[in-house]
């Protein structure tokens, strides 16, 4: 745009992340989410690609946040959020467990039997 200076990545990663902190939409801190339209105003584009939004998302992890590309819309979540999921193993998802081995050793042994 003519005339205008685009935001620095730092800018909008901070951006970003005080809006975590802040109370709106009814809630004191937490999650959000991010229209298309508004993510290129804050980048000062009409058009955010795909390199700019990768990264965003690098930059953001590197603070504690997820940024989610949902298409129409991103969502930002405190990387902390996830830490309290339940973890499947092999038997929930139905894989077999992999074969256990004794490192780089193990394999070679393994190799030369068969």
């Amino acid at each position: 745009m003519p005339g205008r200076t685009e935001p620095s990545l730092e800018t909008i990663v901070d951006r970003l992340a005080d809006l975590y902190e802040r109370p709106f939409g009814g809630k004191p801190r937490g999650r959000y989410r991010v229209s298309m339209k508004l993510m290129c105003a804050l980048f000062g584009r009409r058009r955010v690609w795909p390199d700019q939004i990768e990264a965003l998302r690098r930059a953001l992890y590197e603070r504690g946040y997820v940024l989610v590309d949902l298409e129409s819309y991103f969502v930002v979540v405190a990387v902390q959020t996830f830490a309290s999921y339940r973890r499947v193993n092999e038997e929930g998802i139905g894989v077999p467990a992999p074969a256990k081995t004794r490192g780089r050793a193990g394999a070679a042994a393994k190799k030369a039997d068969a």
